[in-house]
């Protein structure tokens, strides 16, 4: 019997605040399960997908969003430069 144990990967992420997020993460196709990643079903797939094409709509429809994002992610990247991650 073969078992597929995936290890999930340590990501830190910092925000414009400054604030360091530290979060486990899993390949695609796979979900966090306690502190083990295990396959998502078919159903959670297409659930997914739809949930992010909501949001790409969303975000589309409003270029002011656009911009306060690009904003904030550049800030965070000299945040993440000055913590040296």
């Amino acid at each position: 019997m073969t078992e597929q144990i995936e290890e999930a990967k340590r990501i830190v992420r910092v925000r414009a605040s400054g604030e360091k997020i530290r979060r486990l993460k899993c390949r695609e196709g796979f979900r966090l399960d306690g502190n083990r990643c295990v396959p998502m079903t078919g159903s959670e797939k297409v659930t997914k997908r739809k949930a992010i094409r909501q949001a790409v709509r969303t975000k589309r429809a409003d270029p002011g969003i656009k911009r306060r994002a690009n904003r904030r992610r550049l800030k965070a990247l000299r945040k993440r430069k000055a913590y040296g991650l």
